[in-house]
């Protein structure tokens, strides 16, 4: 039996800028990053060994084996600590698996926080979200799971701005897209400025925030249409309801987020989607 849990929100990126390739073979990244009252679940409890078993409804063909974000952000805990405590960690998989919304970056920085607490190591946040770069340039910014401005390759985080809750629905069409191959194909399109160009300001209302959005994109849009075209598909056709005030990728893709006014807006279109595209996932979400 489980001690305790640690949720992993899914990670929406509201804006994403990504500059062209570096000498050092990364992007600088600028985005907004918010997320969402729905995710993966982690339960923690104490074992002679580290075990880590995956369930939930896209738990299959995931495995606890050392390739895991999760594994691999235990043994950076350990390593840091200069310990070898065992842990028993469940993961309930609720978001699809390589669908642009961060899920095992956000397991990584859960089973950071998770381990921190059972294995009582003292590292506060600024210390997990350093452990958490060098896991992935998502990880930093999913150890608090609050809005943040996201810069350099992750792991530079600024308090993002004041904004009411946001409701939108996340809608999948079912499709694995790798982060890598759409950042080649961003590559090979000759995307990236040097640029970011945002600026955002704290907000009263949802509509002068989704103004503030409507300005911005995100830049790997092309790149992961071309790599899947059913989110060109989705995108247009998400675009189209009246009740969408803003249609976007979620970060790689192949996640799309379609923002509205409010929740009862939000549960209606979700019911919608349902019903247009019954092997899409759709989600209604509210975005902290």
């Amino acid at each position: 039996m489980s001690l305790f849990k640690e949720d992993a929100p899914a990670k929406i990126n509201l804006s994403l800028h990504v500059a062209p390739l570096g000498r050092d073979g990364y992007h600088t990244l600028h985005s907004l990053v918010m997320f969402a009252d729905y995710g993966d679940r982690l339960h923690f409890a104490p074992a002679q060994d580290l075990r880590v078993d995956v369930e939930g409804p896209f738990g299959d063909g995931l495995d606890g084996g050392p390739d895991n974000l999760i594994v691999r952000a235990a043994q950076a805990l350990r390593n840091a600590c200069a310990m070898q405590k065992g842990a028993h960690i469940t993961l309930h998989k609720a978001l699809p698996v390589a669908s642009g919304i961060g899920g095992g970056s956000a397991d990584a920085a859960a089973a950071l926080r998770g381990l921190n607490r059972l294995w009582d190591c003292g590292l506060d946040f600024a210390q997990l979200e350093a452990l958490g770069a060098a896991l992935g340039s998502d990880v930093p910014v999913c150890v608090q799971s609050r809005a943040r401005l996201m810069s350099g390759r992750g792991e530079v985080l600024n308090d993002g701005p004041h904004w009411p809750v946001l409701h939108g629905v996340l809608v999948n069409p079912g499709c694995a897209v790798s982060t890598a191959q759409v950042f080649s194909r961003f590559d090979a399109l000759g995307h990236g400025t040097a640029s970011d160009g945002m600026s955002f300001s704290d907000a009263k209302s949802v509509k002068a925030a989704i103004s503030q959005l409507q300005k911005t994109s995100n830049a790997l849009t092309p790149a992961a249409c071309a790599e899947a075209p059913a989110i060109a598909i989705l995108l247009d056709a998400l675009a189209a309801y009246p009740q969408a005030k803003l249609a976007r990728l979620c970060g790689s893709g192949a996640t799309c987020l379609a923002l509205v006014e409010g929740q009862q807006e939000a549960a209606d279109l979700a019911a919608v989607l349902h019903q247009v595209h019954p092997k899409h996932w759709v989600q209604a979400v509210e975005l902290r």
